[in-house]
């Protein structure tokens, strides 16, 4: 199995930690920035959500048991400490530039820098 970056997000979190546990309960703000290989990717997107698939780069992956509660294994969670740390955000969309390839956000719970594996929109509200 291969799996490629198609770019990487920016946010005020330096790690996880410091970010909400659910993104999509706050207003944090942030930017994808898509490279430029994906940027065709782009043309076209006009929803007001998108499910921002990330990879959770520093996350630990021998977890498989909840600190906070050690009867409860990591896939009844949606902690990014887990065996492979894929992590799903749902966004809100307040601006696309397809010309700079960037996608900026409100409701990020990623860390800075953490690479973006891809962009699912809404189609349940696309902008008219």
């Amino acid at each position: 199995m291969q799996c490629d970056p198609i770019g990487t997000v920016s946010t005020p979190f330096e790690t996880t930690s410091d970010a909400p546990s659910q993104g999509c309960h706050g207003d944090a703000e942030g930017v994808v920035r898509v490279d430029e290989a994906y940027a065709a990717g782009l043309s076209g997107f006009d929803a007001d959500t998108v499910v921002v698939v990330w990879w959770a780069d520093r996350a630990d992956r021998s977890v498989l048991t909840l600190d906070r509660d050690p009867a409860r294994g990591v896939f009844t969670s949606r902690s990014p400490a887990r065996p492979n740390p894929v992590c799903l955000t749902e966004c809100r969309v307040t601006d696309v530039d397809v010309e700079s390839r960037t996608l900026r956000l409100r409701g990020v719970d990623m860390a800075d820098g953490s690479p973006v594996i891809d962009l699912k929109a809404s189609l349940a509200d696309r902008r008219e």
